[in-house]
């Protein structure tokens, strides 16, 4: 049986009314995930920007830090150079000291 135009009309309705229940469904939910990827985006720069700002802080300590180690570390070298000299002084007046015994002794008698 031949449908009638009518019908066939009908029918073309209520395809177009889903296609447009469908596309505003679609446009909503595309509204919701652009709502949600921006909030998204704008945690991750909140969370870059954070990072950023506490690199600079490290930075800016590690600057301030770096002539206090120097000196440390030049400090430490010098006191370590010298106890080491005055290692060296000691261990060869000591050994004069036991090669030499008996004429140092006979100079006190």
């Amino acid at each position: 049986m031949p449908e009638s135009v009518a019908s066939q009309i009908a029918a073309a309705m209520a395809i177009l009314t889903r296609i447009e229940q469908r596309a505003e469904e679609d446009r909503k939910a595309l509204s919701d995930d652009r709502a949600r990827a921006e909030l998204a985006r704008s945690a991750v720069s909140a969370e870059l920007t954070d990072i950023r700002h506490g690199q600079d802080n490290m930075t800016r300590r590690l600057d301030k830090i770096e002539p206090v180690t120097d000196l440390v570390t030049s400090v430490r070298s010098r006191v370590t150079g010298g106890l080491m000299l005055l290692g060296v002084i000691g261990g060869v007046a000591w050994a004069g000291l036991v090669f030499f015994k008996e004429i140092i002794v006979g100079w006190f008698q």
